[in-house]
């Protein structure tokens, strides 16, 4: 038995079984968060990982209102990821370059065209790399081309030293740094991939009870708790479905 499941287990009562349980998110303080959810036979029981719980009894629940809704994340790879720090470094990166820029006063021009000529510098780089790199590229053609991608960067080398509008120690800054870049990613290309995007379609529960008090509960929609809940709820022959106030105990 997993941890989450035993802790919520812990907080059953004598006699008490459980219909349905699953994980989710209580939106209300004080246990806002994930929580483990579930409906027994008397109650709806939400417990945190902290061990703090909701509990609401049946009889005490005059209306439930259900909603399915879909939910736009950015996935992420974990533990498996080198994306954060070729992030972090690039943000380094760029904060040293802004500091820099900053501290010499440079004007707008100057830093467009040393950054500008930093970054043709990386990409020539990289992309004669690439070209000894790969066994497909034919002999002859793989000279040429990294005998032009040589004399391109000598050029750029040249124009950086000797134009007086490039500033020299930001173009070494920024060059070296995302030459360091380069070779991490090339060299972790196959654990880097790029962010996606994932939709996670959830069941949002919001229950009222006869005192007054609302509790909204977020749960996976491919779950039936929300089905569970309703049937425990509204076993009466005069049960409304879900989405409708049932009558209190008073009526």
């Amino acid at each position: 038995m997993r941890s989450a499941e035993k802790q919520f287990t812990a907080h059953l009562a004598d006699g008490e079984s459980v219909q349905d349980l699953t994980s989710g998110s209580v939106l209300e303080t004080p246990l806002r968060g994930g929580a483990t959810v579930g409906v027994t036979d008397r109650r709806i029981l939400c417990v945190s990982n902290a061990g703090e719980y909701i509990a609401i009894p049946f009889e005490y629940i005059c209306s439930i209102h259900s909603n399915r809704r879909t939910k736009t994340q950015y996935r992420s790879d974990g533990e498996r990821s080198h994306r954060t720090p070729l992030l972090g470094g690039l943000a380094v990166l760029s904060a040293v370059s802004i500091g820099l820029t900053l501290a010499f006063a440079l004007d707008v021009n100057q830093i467009l065209a040393t950054i500008a000529l930093a970054v043709g510098t990386v990409a020539i780089t990289a992309g004669v790399q690439r070209v000894r790199g790969r066994s497909r590229v034919d002999r002859s053609y793989e000279s040429v081309l990294v005998g032009a991608g040589i004399l391109a960067l000598a050029a750029l080398v040249g124009v950086a030293v000797f134009v007086t509008s490039v500033f020299t120690p930001l173009y070494a800054l920024v060059t070296v740094g995302g030459l360091a870049l380069v070779a991490y990613a090339a060299r972790h290309s196959d654990r880097i991939e790029p962010p996606r995007l994932e939709r996670r379609h959830e069941t949002f529960l919001t229950i009222n009870t006869v005192d007054g008090e609302t509790v909204r509960i977020v749960v996976d929609a491919n779950t039936d708790l929300a089905r569970t809940l309703s049937t425990s709820v509204y076993r009466t022959e005069r049960g409304p479905a879900v989405g409708q106030s049932i009558p209190t105990p008073s009526d």
